[in-house]
């Protein structure tokens, strides 16, 4: 099982298995480089992309556990959300999951879509979130779904 799944159920949470771990696992590590860098500009998932068993080092310092507890928040696991966010959210993975960590193009169209906010909120912001907008562009899910 790839770290985040294994992150997930170490926190009592249970992890959505309708995605491919490879797809979901390269979509987190894009949220959470983009999250530390504070930027997805030139941020793409590395050719033959293995999703790894535990969290790499580089990701184990304080801050990227909090950065990775935001994306899981992001990502509709830890904080309540309303209707319209997970609906939101749902549409989200739907179309942003399949596929990946080998679709570039996907990859850019995301980095473009993250809104300033996606890189500087904190779980509290997540927590009052009505919609995904706040933090992702969401006509880029509407124009390309």
């Amino acid at each position: 099982m790839a770290f985040f799944r294994s992150y997930l159920i170490a926190n009592q949470e249970e992890p959505d298995t309708t995605y491919d771990e490879r797809d979901e696992t390269a979509l987190v590590l894009f949220l959470l480089q983009s999250r530390l860098q504070q930027s997805a500009k030139d941020l793409r998932v590395p050719e033959n992309f293995t999703p790894p068993r535990v969290l790499p080092s580089e990701f184990t310092r304080p801050d990227s556990q909090r950065q990775l507890k935001f994306v899981a928040g992001f990502l509709c696991f830890f904080i309540g959300k309303p209707f319209q966010y997970r609906r939101e959210m749902q549409a989200f993975r739907g179309y942003f999951i399949p596929s990946f960590a080998d679709d570039v193009p996907k990859q850019i169209q995301l980095g473009q879509a993250l809104r300033r906010k996606f890189f500087t909120a904190s779980l509290n912001d997540l927590q009052g979130a009505e919609t995904l907008d706040d933090f992702f562009d969401i006509a880029e899910i509407s124009m390309t779904a």
